[in-house]
C-alpha cells in the first residue's frame, strides 16, 4: 500500500486511490507477510515466535507456496518469480535455495521458479556497515577527518573493537531520512497532525501513517478476511534465531544453478546502500559481460544505470529512489521489473535524442 500494490491510502486514512505503476500491471503478485507474526500473520502457537530465524522463514514460505498452488492449481506451471526488499536479501534467496535444493533432490518443480529479484538488499553485515558509511561520507553528512578515523580503526570484521565503534559513532547526520537522505520527512504536530517537511511530487513521507490507521480500521480488517481486532503495526519485535553474516555465498550458488537474478539499488538509500550492495557483487567474483551503463524509459529519462555478470546476474542502480524503490520511483521501478520479467536490459538508448 506505499510503494508497488495496486492502492495507495489517502491522507484521510479511510479511501483508497489507485497505483498507476502497480507491479501486478504486468504480473500476477502476492504479497506475502513474513515471517509468522509480521503484519496480519501469525501462527495459532504462540511459542512458534520464538523460534524465528532465516531458516524457518525459507521454510515455512515454501510450505506457503505449497498449500497456495494445491488451492489455485489454475497457476501452476506459470512462471514464478520471488521479489523483495531490504532484508529480503536474506529471505528471497533463502526461500529460492529451498526451491531448487528440492527441485534438484527430487527433479520435481512445483513452483516454476524462473528467478528472484531484489531491491537494496541487506546481504552482508560488514560490508553493509561499510558501506552505510562511506556513503555518508561520499555525500557530504560526515567529514573527511571522521571518515579517515573510521578507515584507520575499523576493518569491517569480527576484529574490530572499542575504537572502531567509538569512530563510527562521531558524527552527527542530523534529522534526515536515512531510508532516503534527500527525501523530505514525516512531522508530527503537538495536535497529533502530520504533514511533510517540504514538497516532494508523488512522495508523502507521512504515509505510514495513514497505512496503519487503515489497517487498523475494523471494516478493512473484516473486507481482506483478517483477524479483527488485530494491533497491526509498521514493524514486529521478534527474537532472531539465525541470520549468515553474508549472502555471497548463496547467491553464487544460485547464479551457478541458472536462475535469473537481478540486484537493484536505489541510489539515494543509507540502510542498504548501492555502495554496500557493490561490496557484496564484488565478492561474487563474476566477469562483466555488459558494462556498466544508463538505462532508459519510455518517456527518454535515465532510470538509473546498469550492468550484466556471467550467469545473467545482473545489478542495477535506479537514480533518484531511496530504500523503497517503488515509492519514490514508480515509473522507474516498474520499467526495471519488467526487464526483469522479460529477461532482458532495459533500453540503452533513449527512443528520440534532442
Amino acid at each position: 500500500m506505499m510503494e508497488l500494490g495496486p492502492f495507495r491510502v489517502n491522507p484521510d486514512g479511510k479511501t483508497l486511490s489507485r497505483n498507476r505503476h502497480a507491479w501486478n500491471n504486468v504480473a500476477n503478485v502476492i504479497f506475502l507477510e513474513s515471517p509468522a507474526g509480521v503484519g496480519f500473520s501469525y501462527s495459532n502457537t504462540s511459542s512458534d515466535y520464538e523460534k524465528s530465524g532465516d531458516a524457518r522463514t525459507a521454510v515455512d514460505a515454501y510450505t506457503f507456496m505449497l498449500h497456495w498452488l494445491e488451492r489455485f492449481p489454475e497457476y501452476k506451471g506459470r512462471d514464478f518469480y520471488i521479489a523483495g526488499e531490504s532484508f529480503a536479501g536474506h529471505y528471497v534467496p533463502e526461500l529460492a535455495t529451498v526451491i531448487v535444493s528440492l527441485r534438484e533432490l527430487t527433479g520435481e518443480n512445483p513452483t516454476n521458479l524462473k528467478g528472484i529479484f531484489v531491491g537494496n538488499p541487506y546481504l552482508d553485515r560488514y560490508m553493509n556497515d561499510k558501506g552505510c558509511l562511506e556513503f555518508l561520507w561520499n555525500h557530504g553528512v560526515i567529514s573527511d577527518e571522521v571518515w579517515a578515523n573510521i578507515s584507520e580503526h575499523c576493518s569491517f570484521d569480527r576484529s574490530d573493537g572499542r575504537l572502531c565503534d567509538k569512530a563510527k559513532s562521531s558524527y552527527e547526520a542530523g534529522h534526515i531520512d536515512p531510508y532516503n537522505i534527500y527525501a523530505p520527512i514525516c512531522i508530527t504536530s503537538p495536535n497529533g497532525t502530520s504533514n511533510s517537511s517540504s514538497y516532494l511530487p508523488g512522495y508523502d513521507p507521512c504515509i505510514q501513517d495513514y497505512v496503519q490507521v487503515y489497517l487498523n480500521n475494523t471494516e478493512v480488517q473484516k473486507a481482506i478476511h483478517a483477524r479483527i481486532n488485530t494491533d497491526w503495526s509498521l514493524c514486529s519485535s521478534l527474537p532472531w534465531k539465525d541470520a549468515p553474516l553474508t549472502m555471497v555465498p548463496m547467491l553464487s550458488w544460485l547464479v551457478n544453478t541458472g536462475l535469473r537474478v537481478w540486484v537493484y539499488s536505489g541510489d539515494m538509500d543509507d540502510v542498504c546502500p548501492l555502495t554496500a550492495t557493490r561490496y557484496s557483487v564484488k565478492d561474487l567474483n563474476l566477469t562483466v559481460t555488459k558494462p556498466w551503463r544508463p538505462w532508459y524509459t519510455p518517456s527518454n529519462e535515465v532510470g538509473g544505470y546498469i550492468q550484466q555478470h556471467e550467469g545473467g546476474f545482473t545489478l542495477a542502480s535506479v537514480r533518484a529512489a531511496g530504500h523503497m524503490v517503488p515509492i519514490f520511483q514508480p515509473t522507474r521501478s516498474l520499467v526495471l521489473f519488467y526487464s526483469f520479467l522479460k529477461g532482458v536490459l532495459p533500453p540503452a538508448v533513449p527512443l528520440w535524442r534532442p
